[in-house]
């Protein structure tokens, strides 16, 4: 199943702000251990999957709301922590100049709710708590102007505008990023006019300058990508990369944002963590993470588990790469994008393992039936093999949660079709209660167990 969003302002925002409800209640459940809390937020998930793939995001967003205030309490909420919940605050834009003075920022509930707004409801706006805007609108959507704070000597700051809803001390903060850059227009068109320039993309830095220069472009103009970009910071990476010399080495460690050269000017973009202290003489694992329909690779780094699989990566020291696919399930070229950044980084090509969501479970399977691989997890989502016996001797991990009305029927069949073909090293888990959200973050622990024993540990 595809979900093609359509490509307006307010369905890009809409997006936006879904991903940042999921980001929030993923925080949530790693903040609340008891299974009694967690029965309740489970309860209310299998909704959440229908909403989302017949594109009533407010609906999915007032869902993953109820669900993490269920974490906190068995009462439900009142009218007024429902109004305060579901207002949200955007932008015009999320990348400006710095000769900009303010910004615009609307303020509208994301789904409705019953009732009047509260009588006491206080907005406030910030961006440092020395100047804080308090307004008290009347109706909705509200707009108001927010003053930027000067730059001062910088070339480029990635800020966060702070935005409160309160309605009877009934607080819950978001957070937005807004990125200024000074002489953006200039610097910009710098980018573009070199990345023209080159008839082919022979390298990581020439496809990620490129790509990353449409990107900037597209924010300046008021696009709005899935998560909080830091345009100020990757627009100042792309111009040192103007100098030819590698960026992207060892040397660096953390998580960033690149593109993949694939042969003439086509390219696939990647979100990668790389560990510190890699020795070129020492190779190490590495895991690619394939994300679902509807969503990208940001999702693995910030949303599933608030980002588990990058904890489990930083714990053992491996290199943990996600692309992005698109909408299709025709799955990113993982062998090219592992033989570039192998040229980089000493990746052990032995040791490479997959993990897939729902789309990218079956993008997973079909490229571990290559041979290429170390171990697969399947997470919510497979079907029927056609050449199952290509898994045989592979180490397989399926997991699905028996709430998942979405996968767990392809993904019992799937089981059946590793069993029919005498698969010798399948984990099989249905995990009770949990649908098809939560299965990442709870299998991840099981998935790294596996590959853990893969390499002996």
């Amino acid at each position: 199943m595809l979900l093609a969003i359509p490509a307006t302002v307010q369905a890009q925002q809409e997006r936006y702000e879904l991903g940042r409800r999921l980001k929030g209640f993923e925080a949530a459940w790693e903040q609340f251990d008891e299974s009694a809390a967690h029965d309740r937020a489970l309860a209310l998930l299998p909704n959440v999957t229908k909403q989302f793939f017949s594109l009533q995001l407010g609906e999915a967003g007032r869902t993953l709301d109820l669900a993490a205030f269920a974490l906190r309490t068995d009462v439900g909420p009142s009218t007024t922590r429902q109004w305060v919940w579901s207002l949200y605050a955007a932008p015009t834009t999320r990348l400006v100049d710095s000769n900009a003075k303010e910004i615009a920022v609307t303020i509208q509930p994301f789904y409705p709710v019953k009732g009047d707004p509260p009588k006491a409801l206080e907005l406030q706006l910030w961006f440092t708590n020395k100047d804080v805007m308090t307004v008290k609108p009347q109706k909705f959507p509200f707009t108001v102007k927010v003053p930027l704070p000067p730059m001062g000597d910088s070339r480029g700051l990635d800020r966060k505008l702070y935005f409160l809803a309160d309605g009877a001390k009934e607080l819950r903060p978001m957070a937005i990023g807004i990125s200024q850059v000074a002489n953006l227009k200039e610097r910009l068109a710098a980018l573009t006019t070199a990345a023209s320039g080159w008839e082919q993309l022979a390298t990581l830095e020439q496809t990620t300058i490129r790509d990353r220069a449409k990107l900037l472009a597209g924010l300046a103009a008021g696009d709005l990508p899935d998560t909080d970009i830091p345009a100020a910071g990757l627009l100042a990476n792309a111009e040192t990369m103007l100098d030819g010399k590698p960026f992207y080495s060892p040397v660096k460690h953390g998580q960033f944002w690149l593109s993949v050269p694939l042969g003439g000017r086509k390219s696939v973009a990647c979100r990668v963590y790389i560990p510190r202290g890699l020795d070129k003489s020492k190779p190490v694992p590495v895991v690619v993470a394939l994300h679902g329909a509807g969503v990208g690779a940001n999702t693995f780094f910030e949303a599933y588990g608030a980002g588990r699989i990058v904890k489990e990566c930083e714990e053992r020291r491996w290199v943990l790469i996600a692309p992005e696919s698109g909408l299709g399930f025709v799955g990113p070229p993982v062998e090219t994008i592992l033989e570039q950044l192998a040229a980089r980084y000493p990746l052990d090509r032995k040791h490479a393992f997959l993990v897939g969501h729902s789309m990218g479970a079956m993008q997973a399977l079909d490229l571990a039936a290559t041979g290429k691989y170390a171990g697969v997890a399947a997470l919510g989502g497979g079907w029927k093999l056609v050449k199952p016996a290509a898994l045989t001797d592979l180490p397989v991990f399926v997991g699905v949660g028996d709430k998942d009305a979405l996968a767990l029927p392809s993904v019992r069949a799937l089981k059946k079709s590793l069993a029919d073909a005498g698969a010798k090293a399948v984990t099989y888990k249905e995990y009770p209660g949990v649908e098809h959200l939560v299965i990442v973050r709870e299998a991840l622990p099981d998935v790294f167990a596996m590959f853990d024993k893969v390499m002996g540990k």
